[in-house]
């Protein structure tokens, strides 16, 4: 009866071990697509809040980099976080933004802070023309873009962007 158990426990850990095949990939997969999502709303939704305090301001304030691409440091993220002359909130971020700028979702807070990216933007010149575009692909015709270097960390095709 002893080996007839110890083939039963050998079935059940086979079966949980072929289970454990199909969804441990499965989840990997799932996480990437939840980051690219997560930073394409991001930009979409990053856009609007710049478009929104331009609108109400009718002027860049100098920390937006007057026409320049721009990581979103702490000054950028405090100015759409309430921190403007009329304490408009435009875009409300975490804790993690407030204190070190805006990361994109492959960045790790608690990772050392030379690993980090931060989303990037870049503004025009009240021309409506943002040129050269970032990807090399001319002029874009918005008052303003932000972007994520992607999974890859480099501006290459998988850049999460705002103009798509």
């Amino acid at each position: 009866m002893a080996a007839f158990t110890l083939v039963e426990l050998l079935v059940v850990i086979s079966i949980i071990a072929l289970l454990l095949g199909i969804i441990v990939p499965s989840y990997f997969s799932i996480q990437k697509k939840a980051k690219v999502t997560k930073a394409k709303v991001t930009v979409k939704n990053l856009e609007t809040a710049f478009k929104a305090y331009l609108d109400y301001y009718r002027a860049w304030p100098a920390a937006f980099g007057g026409g320049a691409g721009t990581e979103m440091l702490k000054p950028v993220v405090d100015i759409l976080n309430g921190g403007n002359s009329d304490k408009m909130v435009f875009y409300e971020f975490d804790t993690n933004a407030v204190a070190n700028g805006a990361l994109d979702p492959w960045s790790d807070p608690s990772a050392d802070e030379s690993t980090w990216r931060r989303y990037r933007f870049q503004v025009d010149n009240y021309d409506n023309k943002i040129n050269p575009a970032p990807d090399g692909s001319g002029t874009i015709l918005r008052s303003v873009i932000v972007w994520s270097d992607g999974p890859d960390r480099t501006n290459t095709s998988d850049d999460i962007k705002s103009w798509d």
